[in-house]
């Protein structure tokens, strides 16, 4: 997220012991690949996750004779997790949804496990893919493999990257049943609904009243269209896995909704438009252009889904800040004004007045 004020954000760690975690592993994946497995010491990746816990291992095991060995990826549920009614379930969901749909590539999921008491969460299993994916820590824009290209394989990597957004948002709604919003209720409705839900949270931290304008601005304003339409939620560079220049897969489903794909490409422009100085980085506005290139589809609203963008970041940094604070990571009246002064909830506010 390109707030300065997130340099405090403390990425996931696990604090199981190892020992304990291997046994749990071997004996939930028996059933699910066959037979007896050994499972390695587990390792948690550097650089990305601040919603669940992700650990990383190899397993080996043996089928009729036949040796196998694999890695894997185990995700863990928060205990106290950023984003109102997060259910781990959904990503594992996601993932199978999109297992055959061609040109989104995804990891293959073993099983979600709902059972808290193995773990302390609910946990699901994936496949472990070969390849890399860019930072947030540091941001992947001013170092690391992405900068380490030509500008050319960095176009490559941007255009293949679109392609795939392009891919996602062709996906028909009936593939996932469990994001369906009301009846008679659009999805993009539906998600300004989660968002509401989200400011009353007292988790949230209380009232601020650039977000309540600008969720009030976006009811206001909805568009007459308003779509129901697969949205990734977090769309970013810093959610691909890149092998060469190619997508080997997509990550992160946290805020997935049926808002429809102009909420994906304004996060997307929000998000990394500032890393387009990097050379082969296309801009927020190549990223539309090319998004309706490759679509066939007129990208329209797009104001309105810069300021539900920027609506998004400002409540999403207000919660994450009020956890802050009550985990004493930061005093807590500092959180609080990190919360109301973050570039986002100024940035929100500079729009509804530009739009007034």
């Amino acid at each position: 997220m390109a707030d300065d004020a997130l340099d405090h954000i403390q990425l996931k760690r696990s604090q199981r012991d190892p020992a304990a975690l291997q046994r749990v592993l071997a004996d939930w994946l028996a059933p699910h690949l066959g037979g007896p497995v050994h499972v390695s010491q587990p390792e948690v990746p550097e650089g990305t996750g601040v919603a669940n816990e992700t650990v990383m291992f190899e397993a080996r095991w043996s089928v009729g004779g036949t040796e196998h060995d694999q890695g894997f990826v185990l995700r863990i549920a928060s205990e106290s997790p950023l984003y109102l009614d997060a259910d781990i379930r959904v990503h594992h969901d996601m993932y199978a949804a999109l297992a055959d749909v061609p040109g989104v590539p995804v990891p293959r999921v073993y099983g979600y496990e709902g059972d808290a008491g193995l773990l302390g969460a609910p946990f699901f299993v994936m496949e472990r893919m070969a390849g890399r994916v860019p930072a947030d820590q540091p941001p992947w824009a001013t170092a690391g493999f992405v900068v380490d290209a030509t500008p050319d394989e960095r176009r490559a990597m941007w255009d293949n990257a679109v392609r795939v957004l392009a891919a996602l948002h062709q996906v028909d709604v009936s593939r996932v049943p469990f994001l369906a919003p009301p009846a008679g209720v659009s999805g993009l409705a539906d998600h300004l609904a989660y968002w509401r839900r989200w400011l009353d949270d007292p988790v949230t931290g209380g009232q601020h009243d650039t977000l309540d304008a600008g969720y009030e601005w976006l009811v206001r304003h909805l568009p007459a269209d308003a779509p129901t339409g697969l949205s990734w939620g977090d769309s970013r560079f810093a959610n691909v896995m890149f092998r060469g220049t190619d997508v080997v897969s997509i990550f992160d489903w946290d805020t997935v909704s049926l808002a429809g794909a102009g909420a994906d490409l304004a996060w997307w422009r929000t998000m990394d438009g500032p890393s387009a100085t990097l050379p082969g980085i296309g801009s927020p506005d190549e990223l539309t252009l090319r998004w309706q290139e490759l679509t066939g589809i007129e990208a329209t609203n797009l104001e309105y889904y810069d300021v539900l963008t920027s609506f998004r970041l400002g409540a999403i940094l207000m919660r994450l800040f009020s956890q802050m604070g009550a985990a004493g990571t930061l005093p807590p009246e500092v959180a609080q004004q990190q919360a109301r002064e973050s570039a986002f909830a100024l940035l929100l506010a500079s729009q509804l007045e530009a739009l007034r």
